[in-house]
């Protein structure tokens, strides 16, 4: 088994390389299950973050909880912890470490409040493991967070296994294709 840091590199070149119809239907698809499960419709305030290229789109994910009313919340990095902001369609961002866009307020939302988190990721497992991107933000979130969390796997993602450590959080449900 490759380590986390060459399973990482693998990763993300299988999502850069992952392109066209195939993927569109395939993010179509993982959204629509998303939207028909029960965390989704059961949640007032929705955790996701803002995608970069190779991700998941999630732009269609936040207009849609804001067609259904929802509260959308978005991660920020501030005194190197993750926080949690409030966007609306008006909201301003910024470019920060590793071109991740943030928005630029610094108004931090109470994550008790949050019902339901779509936990970003490189690779899972259907057991709900996960390979990160190595910060190690959402294993230290999840970690003592209560609330439900969801992962939105594409094909590529999901491998058989991943290397775990003791500080690795599993993601209470896996959507895939």
């Amino acid at each position: 088994m490759l380590d986390k840091k060459k399973l990482r590199i693998q990763q993300k070149e299988r999502l850069v390389e992952f392109v066209g119809v195939p993927r569109q239907t395939e993010e179509n698809n993982l959204r629509r299950q998303l939207f028909h499960s029960s965390q989704w419709q059961q949640a007032q305030v929705i955790a996701v973050v803002l995608s970069t290229a190779f991700e998941l789109d999630t732009q269609p994910i936040i207009e849609k909880a804001w067609d259904e009313h929802k509260v959308v919340v978005v991660p920020k990095i501030m005194d190197h912890q993750m926080q949690f902001i409030a966007i609306n369609a008006d909201s301003m961002y910024t470019r920060a470490a590793f071109d991740i866009k943030e928005p630029t307020s610094n108004h931090t939302f109470n994550v008790a409040a949050i019902d339901l988190v779509i936990v970003p990721g490189l690779a899972y497992t259907i057991s709900g493991q996960r390979l990160g991107f190595g910060a190690g933000y959402y294993d230290r979130f999840l970690a003592q967070y209560t609330g439900n969390s969801v992962a939105l796997a594409l094909s590529v993602q999901m491998l058989e296994v991943l290397p775990v450590e003791q500080h690795d959080q599993k993601v209470a449900h896996i959507i895939t294709v």
